[in-house]
């Protein structure tokens, strides 16, 4: 392996930052969180874990910066199709929601470590900067939500997306569960309970959007 010395200039520091966080999310799309490390993050970039604490101080500052770059996609995706304009069914806008969702697998496997690991191990001063830049992201986005859902009160917008990262957040692990159930559910006969994540999360949003544009 070939040891890389720190970065630095500023480009070469944003290009270093932006290939550790695609190694992570390599890294990730294999190996559960809890078992990936810092130092197998640093081997495929060429550096050594304390060179790494250059670039983020702790795994889930870096983590954190991921879930933001994947996000800002998916937001992305969402108001460009939604700037497009027309009117949707709470059908037809859980159907694209999961479409969406689909589409960005990697951001589904970290929506749900956001609230319960991300969000901890992290400084006052980082966890302001990631709300103020989330509040900035779904000022815009919201209130075209608001457009394109008939009865989908001022504000609805916002409760709309936080509830349906709750639901991934719930429903994507059920959807890989560990080896042992996954086995103990062939054996038995009990196929039927495993959770198909992308069925469930249609199900779930239909529901919880037509709850939502009648409030």
């Amino acid at each position: 392996m070939v040891i890389q010395t720190r970065a630095r200039s500023g480009e070469a520091k944003a290009a270093r930052r932006a290939e550790i966080l695609e190694q992570a999310r390599v890294l990730l799309s294999t190996t559960r969180y809890p078992s990936l490390t810092l130092a197998d993050i640093a081997a495929r970039v060429g550096l050594t874990k304390p060179a790494l604490f250059a670039y983020f101080g702790s795994k889930e500052e870096l983590f954190l910066e991921l879930y933001e770059s994947l996000l800002a996609g998916w937001l992305d995706a969402l108001e460009k199709h939604l700037r497009l304009g027309g009117v949707h069914t709470p059908q037809s806008l859980a159907t694209l929601v999961t479409a969406m969702s689909a589409e960005h697998p990697d951001l589904l496997r970290l929506i749900p470590l956001l609230a319960g690991l991300l969000e901890h191990n992290i400084g006052a001063e980082r966890a302001l900067q990631h709300k103020r830049w989330l509040a900035a992201r779904l000022e815009t986005v919201t209130p075209l939500l608001e457009q394109a859902l008939p009865g989908l009160p001022v504000g609805g917008g916002l409760r709309l997306l936080t509830y349906t990262q709750a639901l991934i957040a719930g429903l994507q692990p059920m959807s890989e569960p560990a080896e042992a159930v996954r086995v103990a559910l062939a054996d038995s006969g009990l196929e039927t309970m495993h959770v198909d994540l992308l069925s469930a999360l249609q199900d779930s949003l239909s529901a919880l959007y037509i709850g939502l544009s009648r409030i």
